[in-house]
């Protein structure tokens, strides 16, 4: 492990990038033990002192996705590559946008884990549990309400069970690693579409280049609220929906409804009351974070269209339908 501290920690003048190959051995020297938690924890400093790249970034994809479990589906699931720390400054949208947008024929697959620094902040699957769902607890039952809802989660201790280990030392660490950055592209369903929300703008580019390294093709990537995959509501946002830029105006997204702090448990009776059509105030955000999806899913070219049929999918009822299937099947 030493060779490597001493490439990656020489200071800000001297330090030099892991080719992959190297980052694969440094990270596989870290999940196998072999290293000291001191030299664990000064790896992961000199990499968020100098910032990984996209070669080293790629070295430790290659070591998990190497030990990684997939789901096995029939279909190619839109990927919602999302933030593993969650939220802490706004309200889960995503939750009941899901369940929107999969009656419009999309699937849906998500991953994740909760109580990940450095936010450490609520998940969107931590608000489902709050709505009545349960995490499913086997890659089986992953693929059951995949195929049969429109929509899958899978917990990264089910796939990346080398990865989820990580997380006590990641804790104890407190910070941000590079490890935040990498797990969102696993791509754990062997898909080739992907979304994904940044907080920086840099990073669009970085996940663009990853995405397309783990055969993902059809990548939509913005700077998003919080790092989700919902649309700013208090300004326009601008995404890229393969490649090519579409604005999205923030008018009546209810910001003073969305950008609050807020409980998973409250955040769950938020998202169910929405589903069931009685939170007008929030039902234009839902909306088109759901036309997002299915835009980004491919199921229409024009946005417009797409938040259209999200539209008539909640106030069918039949979102809510949806969401009570999935939910019975994972156990809720």
């Amino acid at each position: 492990m030493i060779q490597f501290l001493k490439k990656v920690g020489a200071g800000k003048k001297k330090f030099k990038d892991l080719s992959k190959e190297e980052a694969y051995q440094a990270e596989k020297i870290i999940v196998e033990g072999g290293a000291t938690d001191i030299q664990t924890g000064a790896f992961w400093s000199a990499e968020r002192i100098k910032y990984a790249s996209v070669e080293e970034l790629k070295g430790f994809i290659d070591l998990h996705r190497e030990f990684m479990k997939p789901v096995k589906t029939s279909v190619k699931p839109l990927d919602i590559a999302v933030n593993y720390d969650g939220k802490d400054r706004s309200v889960h949208i995503l939750p009941a946008s899901i369940f929107i947008a999969v009656v419009s024929g999309v699937y849906i697959g998500g991953h994740g884990a909760e109580n990940v620094p450095s936010k450490y902040g609520t998940t969107y699957h931590q608000v489902l549990e709050k709505m009545g769902a349960e995490t499913p607890d086997s890659i089986e039952t992953v693929r059951k309400t995949l195929e049969e809802t429109g929509f899958g989660f899978v917990h990264q201790r089910l796939f990346a069970q080398k990865l989820f280990n990580l997380l006590p030392k990641r804790r104890e660490f407190g910070l941000r690693t590079y490890h935040n950055t990498m797990e969102r592209m696993l791509n754990p369903f062997v898909t080739d579409r992907v979304i994904t929300g940044v907080s920086h703008p840099p990073y669009i580019q970085k996940y663009t280049e990853l995405a397309k390294y783990v055969g993902m093709e059809r990548i939509t990537v913005f700077k998003s609220l919080e790092g989700g995959v919902e649309p700013f509501p208090n300004h326009e946002t601008r995404i890229l929906f393969s490649g090519k830029e579409e604005v999205v105006s923030s008018e009546g997204l209810g910001r003073e409804y969305v950008l609050r702090k807020i409980t998973p448990e409250e955040n769950g009776r938020l998202c169910i009351k929405l589903l069931k059509g009685e939170l007008p105030e929030l039902e234009r955000f839902a909306v088109l974070t759901a036309g997002i999806l299915i835009k980004a899913y491919g199921r229409a070219n024009s946005l417009e269209e797409c938040v259209s049929q999200a539209q008539e999918s909640l106030r069918s009822g039949k979102a809510y339908e949806r969401f009570k299937k999935y939910a019975e099947i994972t156990g809720g």
